[in-house]
């Protein structure tokens, strides 16, 4: 039976609870890199056997821990980037094996096979009731508390109960993020990053993230007081607003590329166009837009240098919640250079030769993603909602 991997008995899972199928369900992923250990550590202290008669559970929680292997090595992976994995052909390639066969060809494929085994068990048992998964990080700049996740209108719905500025979209930027599988499944799936790797205060919101979760599925109730005391661990004295915001661009780095990043940038900095970054190979990078620097890179590993983001107002969230509910969505893939990917049915391309007159922002309003675009190639979409 699938829930028989689901124990402390593997060392893969840090705590489990079992209610009923019929109940609401939390998974956490934490450590998914190596370098941030915060999550653990608020885990344990948060769910160890002391603590677990502090609440009265509702429904099922899980909290899994990543790449153990990079855990035990403190660095961010080993080989691969774990969040940058969770691809069909990756997918296809580790069901195809047994997690002791050899021919793994790096470290981390084994450990998405093992974590893939108990996602999977996790959803064979408590699929069809209420779930949300939730991927817990830390940042190598100071940082205040924020999420981010995909545009899908459950995982906003989930996301506004949060007094934190709410990232959309990076999906659109990032090669097999581990949340994009989980939303391609069918389920809502939230980021989280409790803020900095080394700031003591980030495993304290790493738990009061999880205890709002909680709360918010009704798995345990929480006192309007310690809602609100909760979610003061949440919220920042930075003059960095709650409420939603895009990624205007992502700056890649090569895997020979020297990137060095300017000192002093911190999470939603704001910067102006052609304010100088970063260094890479010796050129100075600037930014190509008026924004705010998101997730620097201040570590040795890495391959995302820096974003830019910019909030987004209310009124075109609310337009596109409403879009999205109507028939414009499904008359969309209907259109002159648009086409439904063969045995997919959510990705379509787009011939941007044809299609010329639909951007970016058209389909984002309508609930489609774009996973991947090149000058002169066809777009591949992705229907989110």
């Amino acid at each position: 039976m699938p829930e028989t991997l689901l124990t402390t008995d593997n060392s893969r899972v840090i705590f489990t609870n079992h209610q009923g199928t019929d109940l609401p369900t939390l998974v956490a992923i934490v450590g998914i890199h190596g370098n941030e250990p915060a999550s653990i550590q608020a885990m344990e202290a948060l769910f160890e056997p002391k603590n677990k008669g502090n609440f009265d559970f509702k429904g099922n929680v899980f909290v899994l821990k990543g790449n153990t292997r990079a855990l035990e090595s403190r660095q961010r992976y080993i080989s691969r980037d774990l969040n940058r994995i969770w691809t069909h052909e990756n997918l296809h390639l580790v069901r195809m094996k047994h997690e002791k066969a050899p021919g793994f060809s790096y470290p981390e494929l084994r450990e998405m096979a093992l974590l893939d085994q108990l996602i999977n068990s996790i959803i064979a048992v408590y699929g069809s009731g209420k779930i949300l998964f939730a991927d817990l990080h830390t940042t190598s700049a100071d940082s205040c508390a924020f999420l981010p996740f995909n545009d899908t209108l459950p995982n906003r719905a989930m996301a506004r109960h949060f007094p934190v500025p709410l990232i959309l979209g990076i999906e659109e930027y990032l090669d097999g993020p581990l949340m994009s599988h989980i939303n391609d499944l069918g389920y809502p799936a939230l980021g989280f990053e409790a803020g900095k790797h080394d700031d003591p205060q980030s495993a304290r919101r790493h738990q009061a993230f999880i205890k709002l979760c909680m709360h918010h599925l009704a798995i345990i109730h929480l006192s309007p007081a310690d809602v609100l005391a909760e979610e003061g661990l949440l919220t920042n004295d930075l003059g960095i607003k709650s409420g939603f915001y895009e990624i205007l661009c992502r700056y890649p780095i090569g895997p020979d590329q020297k990137f060095e990043m300017k000192p002093g940038f911190s999470n939603f900095k704001p910067v102006r166009k052609g304010h100088e970054l970063a260094i890479n190979n010796g050129i100075p990078v600037r930014s190509q837009y008026k924004g705010m620097v998101f997730l620097p890179l201040y570590q040795s590993q890495g391959e995302d240098g820096f974003f830019i983001v910019k909030p987004v107002s209310s009124f075109w969230m609310g337009l596109s919640k409403w879009l999205r509910k109507t028939f414009l969505p499904k008359l969309l893939p209907l259109l002159p250079g648009i086409s439904q990917k063969s045995h997919s049915e959510n990705r379509f391309l787009v011939d941007p030769r044809i299609a010329r007159w639909l951007n970016k922002e058209i389909f984002h309003v309508l609930g489609f993603r774009i996973y991947y675009s090149s000058p002169g190639k066809n777009w591949e979409i992705i229907k989110r909602d």
